[in-house]
């Protein structure tokens, strides 16, 4: 059967005005779903930037263990580090306050031998019964083998220190003296199984001082320890120092030849990275849990102990006037090239929070 030319027009308009009617609902609702997750968004992301504001970039709000990050600009990002164990509940609570408003949070080893179990003086893990391993996915790692400290393949793990970022430093002043140890006292009594006298092999330095000092006739600043027996026993043949602040320190940093590191349990050896970006080479302790890393040819010798120090040393003496430590840190680490490294790495995990960022900073 067949319709009159008018009956088919009339069912072609009616249903395309169906047809078309249909499609600007179908339209309106979209506009309204996206208006609507629009608004949602920029909610969220005001919620954000004020949980931001009042709990970053409010100095005052940051605590221990959390490390805070700002981008190229300066601008507080929302991104926290854990970087050690929590000393109380507070620090705990904190973490899934963090969570829960938006902040990213992510691991770094940079405190003795965490998120692996303490043995020595800290008092913290015993007690701490959080799984830093399983509820943090992203780490920066400093360990040689990081399967050691308990990461699996379910942890996204890559080798950055907060002591890379450092560039190289051009001021220069004359040279006083041959080496320098950094080991503040823990308390007046010089008590040899303190906190800094732990981290910092003091029991092993005090071994090694007789060679370097009267063996090797080198001159010595030692950092940290006066009133601690060293003035009596070596007299003029060094010099020790009390506590030093930062600035202070730098210039005794110049004033030195090379950098003694005996240190162990050290996770965080920014003082290696100070005196390789002033063109010091570091004698260091081959046992040490990080910073290793910086030491090449061109940056320094390894050592064990007081039997094996000699034959580094010697090699140390032998090349100073042939490398350039500052030249092989320039070449490999520097803020603009770690700080990039870090956003790529992090990136794939908050691409929201990261889209614009170029760079990920330490804020100090």
């Amino acid at each position: 059967m067949r319709f009159p030319k008018t009956i088919n027009k009339i069912w072609l308009k009616k249903n395309t005005l169906i047809f078309f009617l249909l499609i600007l609902v179908i339209l309106v609702f979209i506009l309204y779903y996206i208006k609507k997750n629009i608004k949602i968004e920029n909610m969220q992301n005001n919620n954000l930037n004020e949980y931001v504001k009042l709990k970053i970039e409010d100095k005052e709000q940051r605590m221990f263990p959390y490390r805070y990050f700002q981008d190229e600009n300066f601008k507080a990002l929302p991104i926290v580090a854990v970087t050690g164990f929590f000393r109380d509940d507070k620090a705990k609570k904190m973490y899934y306050e963090y969570i829960k408003n938006g902040i990213f949070v992510f691991g770094i080893t940079a405190y003795k031998s965490f998120p692996r179990l303490i043995n020595n003086d800290d008092p913290y893990h015993l007690t701490d019964d959080f799984d830093y391993i399983n509820n943090i996915k992203n780490w920066l790692v400093c360990f040689r083998d990081p399967s050691y400290y308990g990461f699996t393949d379910k942890n996204n793990c890559i080798d950055i220190s907060e002591s890379d970022i450092y560039d190289v430093d051009t001021t220069e002043l004359p040279k006083k003296y041959d080496f320098i140890y950094i080991c503040n006292k823990d308390s007046d009594d010089c008590p040899k199984d303190g906190w800094n006298a732990i981290n910092r092999n003091y029991k092993l330095a005090e071994a090694c001082f007789p060679i370097l000092i009267n063996e090797y006739n080198l001159k010595g600043l030692i950092v940290g320890r006066t009133g601690c027996g060293l003035e009596e026993k070596y007299g003029n043949k060094i010099e020790v120092s009390d506590w030093l602040d930062w600035f202070k320190l730098q210039d005794k940093m110049r004033e030195s030849k090379f950098l003694f590191l005996p240190n162990i349990y050290d996770a965080s050896p920014r003082v290696i990275a100070e005196c390789i970006t002033k063109g010091l080479p570091v004698l260091m302790n081959k046992s040490i849990l990080c910073g290793f890393k910086y030491i090449t040819y061109d940056t320094g010798e390894f050592f064990i102990d007081e039997n094996d120090i000699r034959i580094s040393l010697d090699l140390l003496l032998k090349k100073m006037n042939k490398i350039n430590p500052k030249k092989w840190w320039e070449e490999n680490y520097g803020k603009s090239r770690v700080t990039k490294k870090i956003k790529d790495f992090l990136y794939p995990s908050c691409p929201e929070i990261l889209e614009n960022v170029k760079e990920v900073h330490f804020i100090f």
